[in-house]
């Protein structure tokens, strides 16, 4: 029933939008290196148990083990982009930018790749988004932000687009070759988690504290950072695919910011000055008109959400 789709796909979307106020209110002196590299690994977990063939071959097999590993690197990059970019930047600001860096960066990957030029929505979302994100860096995120901080921040948000626009695509290659959606993000994930595990234990090796990884708070952030957004997230947004159109499904998960957004403000306390409101705006804007200028073929082949 579309009623149910829409509730799943809005469910996703509100999971997505936790995801950097559940590491903020992690316990102090985690690692984005640890957090990420554990997170894609119980998503990976979780995306497996879920899928109904239990089975990762069709992803492995033959010229898609390349297709994975090149996913695996896209998702591999983007968790510690992300969490560097909503530490720096703030919740708020980093997930919209992280949002609406990924399509303009699947815009670029279709024009490199295919040859397809994107619609003119794609142009001026793309133009609206990084005058906003001018203007942010500009006047600093915060009023007490420093600007090489803030640069680096909107910098590694970025950067966690573009790994989500990567394992995106990648996704949708996959599904388009028959395999599940389920199978093609964990195996991507799997790989992932592999990728970042040199990572992780020199984190481990370097800190002089890793017990929060086995406190209550450190369970609980890593248990909602992975099983809840980077699992049953990506299900129930897979489930919603079924029913809706992908246009449809892209939309409707603008309510990812929005969530982040009122988290970072009821929960985080986050404010902005007049000018990172402005910006803030101007980048929303962007987004918006870059969800519209994604118009999938077919909503088997959309791309996965971001987050």
């Amino acid at each position: 029933m579309p009623g149910r789709a829409i509730f799943a796909v809005v469910a996703a979307a509100a999971l997505f939008g936790t995801t950097g106020t559940a590491r903020a209110l992690g316990p102090d002196g985690t690692s984005v290196w640890t957090v990420g590299a554990i997170r894609i690994a119980l998503g990976a977990i979780t995306l497996w148990a879920c899928s109904p063939s239990k089975q990762l071959q069709p992803a492995m097999t033959g010229v898609n083990r390349n297709l994975v590993l090149c996913g695996a690197f896209g998702a591999a990059l983007y968790q510690p982009a992300f969490f560097f970019g909503v530490e720096r930047s703030g919740v708020a600001v980093g997930t919209v930018i992280a949002l609406g860096s990924g399509p303009m960066f699947s815009g670029l990957i279709d024009l490199a790749l295919h040859r397809r030029h994107p619609a003119m929505k794609w142009y001026t979302g793309t133009a609206v988004m990084l005058v906003g994100v001018a203007v942010l860096v500009a006047g600093g995120a915060n009023d007490s932000s420093e600007i090489s901080l803030s640069l680096f921040g909107m910098l590694s948000a970025m950067a966690a687009g573009l790994g989500y626009a990567v394992y995106a695509h990648t996704t949708s290659v996959l599904i388009s070759r028959g395999v599940g959606s389920t199978e093609a993000l964990a195996s991507q994930f799997a790989l992932a988690a592999l990728i970042l595990s040199p990572f992780l234990i020199a984190s481990v090796v370097s800190s002089s504290d890793v017990g929060w990884v086995w406190s209550t708070s450190g369970i609980v952030m890593l248990l909602h950072l992975g099983v809840l957004t980077a699992g049953i997230a990506y299900v129930l947004y897979g489930w919603g695919l079924r029913t809706l159109h992908a246009s449809t499904a892209v939309s409707i998960t603008l309510v990812e910011p929005l969530t982040a957004a009122l988290a970072a403000f009821v929960v985080l306390g986050e404010r902005l000055s007049a000018q990172g409101w402005m910006a803030g705006v101007l980048i929303l804007l962007g987004l918006v008109v870059l969800s519209r200028s994604q118009q999938p073929r077919d909503s088997r082949t959309s791309p996965s959400a971001v987050s």
